[in-house]
């Protein structure tokens, strides 16, 4: 019997450490869930379609796509093609396929800011991290990862980031379930077992609902064709007036 996925969005601000959080939530779920993360980094809008100034604001991300792929997945529960984003070159540089899981995990920066998808979230977290523990972790990951130097990221933290961080990603943490404070090298995971204890809840509690809900729909089909049943046998046995 198919059931609606868990959907958990992991939302904070750049470098809090939301794609580590959101892979050990799937890692402390039981063995028998399936788990799908999905980063919201890939729906940056590619070059070709529109030229993005500031990756620091909410309107370079293309929502229709994202609310669209998330749907897909939770709701119609069909397998989705995600893009994968290259920050280097500002265009999709392949696509990623994913199947309908039992949970599935959106972790990025504004996950919780666009309210079409944040409404379709069973759980909404927040990962705080103060800024200047951020700021270390993105000098590293963008020296690494997205061919900048260490000049290059401080400058665009200082025009850009940390401005939109308390305009648009702070203020979201007030849509949060669950904020999940991490301001050293040693992970919260107080906070993940009782995140991951949670969504075992919330997919408990859907599959029952699936389940008491097709125990419900069998029975009034069966009262119903048992009274159609009943009232044939009754015209049967009825006599035939005489004209």
């Amino acid at each position: 019997m198919k059931h609606n996925p868990v959907f958990v969005i992991v939302c904070g601000g750049s470098g809090s450490g939301k794609t580590t959080i959101a892979e050990l939530i799937k890692k402390a779920l039981p063995s028998t869930y399936t788990c799908e993360i999905i980063s919201l980094d890939n729906f940056y809008y590619p070059s070709e379609r529109k030229i993005i100034s500031n990756f620091d604001e909410p309107d370079a991300l293309d929502w229709f796509n994202v609310a669209g792929t998330v749907k897909s997945l939770i709701e119609f529960r069909v397998p989705v093609q995600v893009p994968k984003y290259d920050f280097v070159t500002h265009s999709y540089s392949s696509y990623t396929h994913i199947k309908p899981s039992d949970v599935i995990i959106l972790e990025g920066i504004f996950s919780l800011y666009n309210e079409n998808v944040r409404n379709l979230a069973s759980i909404k977290i927040f990962v705080d991290v103060p800024d200047d523990e951020r700021l270390i972790r993105r000098i590293l990951r963008d020296v690494k990862e997205r061919n900048t130097d260490i000049v290059q990221t401080v400058k665009m933290w200082r025009d850009t980031v940390i401005d939109a961080h308390h305009k648009y990603v702070e203020p979201s943490k007030y849509n949060s379930d669950i904020i999940v404070p991490w301001g050293g090298n040693s992970i919260n995971m107080t906070a993940i077992t009782a995140i991951a204890g949670a969504i075992e809840y919330e997919a408990y509690t859907a599959r029952k609902q699936k389940v008491v809900s097709a125990v419900k729909n069998s029975k009034e089909i069966f009262d119903k064709e048992a009274g159609i049943k009943v009232k044939s046998e009754i015209k049967k046995a009825a006599p035939k007036r005489k004209n």
